[in-house]
């Protein structure tokens, strides 16, 4: 018993490194700026259920999903080029420029994520800050891959 809650207390403080707390109203900021174009896109109004979001250097990165503005099931049908049948992953890339957040990218539906595949975006490009907790792999985080790489550049 012992072994276990010295376990989870060790789980709960390392899972809080590194996290950055946003500036109140900013992660609200951030969900209003996404909502409208994610409800175009989806056809019909929605909520973000957001499971990871990264802020770095003026750059965010959400990953999360979308359900109806009900709470219940989307309706994938009236969604633009969304196969019903796919996983269906929200990511999107936004800027802050002006002192408003802004979509640079979305996806509504990816049937894989799409951090998986950064060189469609021409490769680790953001502030390294924003892939923080993607990708782990063999290489590590995209973030960790990022700041590798930043260390390389003259």
């Amino acid at each position: 018993m012992k072994r276990l809650t010295l376990l989870l207390l060790l789980a709960a403080t390392c899972l809080g490194l590194g996290a950055t707390e946003l500036p109140k109203g900013e992660r609200q900021s951030i969900l209003d700026a996404i909502r409208p174009k994610a409800s175009e896109e989806a056809g019909q109004a929605v909520r973000i259920k957001v499971d990871r979001l990264n802020v770095d250097g003026g750059w965010a990165v959400l990953v999360g999903g979308l359900v109806s503005a009900s709470g219940k099931g989307m309706d994938w049908g009236l969604a633009n080029g969304c196969h019903p049948d796919l996983d269906k992953m929200l990511w999107v890339v936004l800027q802050k420029t002006g002192g408003a957040w802004r979509v640079k990218h979305l996806d509504i539906c990816a049937s894989e994520p799409p951090y998986w595949y950064m060189e469609q975006y021409g490769g680790l490009v953001w502030p390294c800050g924003v892939y923080a907790g993607l990708g782990e792999g063999s290489e590590g985080t995209l973030e960790r891959q990022c700041r590798q790489q930043a260390r390389r550049r003259p």
